[in-house]
């Protein structure tokens, strides 16, 4: 199939039911201790234009960036999910990142969260 060039293609990579184990509350019993939390992370990037790793986004950074940001002492889980977004935007190809995340610890019947969506300024 021949390639439009009047086609700009985006495409969305996602992750699902990502489990980092973050230091992460505001509460004196949340204080340096570890608590799961679970993300969701939709990014919408800049289609590659070849079969080729190198030009893509690798699903892997996406934990890798969130480990990272778990081992630091965060009290709002607005502030962990907004941090997520803004690294991924360091990425070339990503224009767009949504972090949902969810903190399952948070309540005693439920879970709480938050939702965070950073987009690229256009040039």
């Amino acid at each position: 199939m021949p390639v439009r060039s009047d086609l700009a293609v985006r495409t969305k990579v996602f992750v699902r039911d990502l489990r980092v184990e973050a230091l992460i509350g505001v509460l004196g019993h949340e204080q340096g201790q570890r608590q799961p939390l679970f993300l969701d992370v939709e990014m919408d990037v800049l289609t590659p234009d070849a079969d080729d790793l190198d030009q893509a986004l690798d699903y892997r950074l996406v934990g890798d960036l969130a480990e990272e940001i778990a081992v630091t002492q965060i009290g709002l889980v607005e502030v962990f999910a907004e941090r997520l977004a803004r690294r991924l935007l360091d990425c070339a190809p990503v224009q767009s990142a949504r972090v949902h995340l969810r903190k399952p610890q948070a309540l005693s019947n439920g879970m709480a969260g938050t939702e965070v969506t950073l987009t690229r300024a256009p040039a």
